[in-house]
């Protein structure tokens, strides 16, 4: 099977696929669908390209346009720009041809879906690679490439610029969800484009095997802080890695899904071909078939106590807007409680909100309460209990 045909095959099989593993997603997720990012979610290079500036290379058969077709949205924008880095989401980036705007400008309260796959850049990790490549054309074996980001009084300088990312990471998708609240956000980690087994291929990429592990460790490094920071800050993770194993640079057409110095499909060096993006498609379309988490609920009481006639206050923070209800009930003794009376229904913000039970609310017996605080979708509430006290 030759290149052309694998790439058909894949792309096919993606789309294929993506509707079964999709399926549940598709109506949730009709869109509109914002897709922002880097060069590995642009795929420059990949035909074909499109949009503008130009020096974006963003292609039509990047997984972000993988996935629109997968799921049926009919409004999408594809924000993604080659180079960007976190600071692109809210400033403008020049780059060949013109000047592309913040990318967070495609974003607003009516979307629903939104991918990105940042973070590399901020790292350094194409800049590494191209600095390593640079040292590793005289050094066949060795360690250069792991030397040259060693600190002198020990420590490295990539492990450094990985975690100092972090923060800039948990910042954007706050940002995502300040301007699109009612989104499901997916943030792309970065797919295995060095060999996981400890083998080089050099003249080919002139790596040396430790050159290849060392940027495999911090490929991995990076990707563990993006889930990190995905996790704190509700947004779901996507692993590319790991369907991506056995496809990197140094393996032979047409199982490479990422080209090398030399390319032998259309796409920038050290970066996803086709086969690559529809892969990374395929990791983005199986996160989609499942369903979005429900949103983190913290509920907290003002005070131990309320006197009879008097409104209790509380306060509750959730992670991005949900509906919520609030429920209470009274202690019988001994451990029982009265059936649960629903006394709120809030649709509440991404932020801490306040709730007051006026005396209508709570009543006018006095004994111990529990008030129980659940957002849609989710299936863990959360419970505080105070007292109505007689004056």
């Amino acid at each position: 099977m030759n290149c052309t045909v694998r790439l058909f095959a894949a792309l096919a099989a993606t789309l294929a696929t993506a509707a079964l593993a999709a399926g549940g997603a598709q109506a949730a997720d009709r869109g509109p669908y914002v897709a922002l990012g880097d060069s590995y979610t642009a795929a420059p290079l990949v035909p074909f390209q499109y949009g503008t500036p130009i020096g974006c290379g963003r292609s039509n058969r990047n997984y972000p346009s993988i996935v629109k077709a997968a799921i049926g949205v009919t409004v999408f924008r594809d924000e993604s720009c080659s180079s960007a880095t976190t600071e692109h989401m809210t400033e403008p980036q020049s780059v060949p041809g013109g000047t592309h705007a913040p990318q967070f400008d495609a974003l607003s309260s009516d979307v629903r879906l939104v991918t990105i796959g940042i973070g590399g850049n901020d790292v350094g990790l194409v800049g590494a690679a191209v600095e390593c490549v640079q040292l590793g054309l005289l050094a066949p074996t060795g360690t250069a490439c792991r030397s040259n980001f060693a600190k002198p009084d020990g420590g490295d300088r990539l492990v450094d610029q990985i975690a100092a990312s972090a923060p800039k990471i948990a910042a954007t998708l706050q940002g995502i969800h300040e301007r699109a609240p009612q989104a499901r956000v997916l943030i792309v980690g970065y797919p295995a484009v060095a060999p996981t087994d400890g083998r080089s291929c050099y003249p080919m990429v002139p790596l040396s095997a430790d050159d290849l592990a060392y940027l495999d460790g911090m490929l991995r490094r990076t990707n563990a802080m993006i889930a990190e920071q995905a996790a704190r800050n509700d947004a779901e993770y996507v692993d590319t890695y790991g369907e991506s194993v056995g496809h990197d640079v140094c393996t032979l057409p047409p199982t490479r899904w990422f080209e090398g110095v030399v390319p032998t499909m259309p796409a920038y060096p050290v970066h996803p071909n086709a086969l690559g993006e529809a892969g990374m498609a395929r990791s983005v379309l199986r996160v989609l078939g499942r369903p979005r988490p429900a949103p983190l609920l913290e509920l907290k009481r003002l005070a131990r106590s309320v006197a009879v006639g008097r409104p209790a206050r509380f306060k509750y923070t959730l992670s991005r807007a949900a509906d919520v209800r609030f429920a209470l009930r009274r202690s019988l003794g001994r451990g029982r409680y009265s059936r649960a009376r629903n006394v709120a229904n809030v649709d509440a913000a991404a932020v801490e909100n306040a709730l007051k039970l006026t005396t209508r609310q709570l009543g006018r017996r006095a004994g111990l309460y529990r008030l129980i605080a659940t957002s849609a979708g989710g299936d863990q509430p959360q419970i505080v209990h105070f007292r109505i006290k007689r004056r």
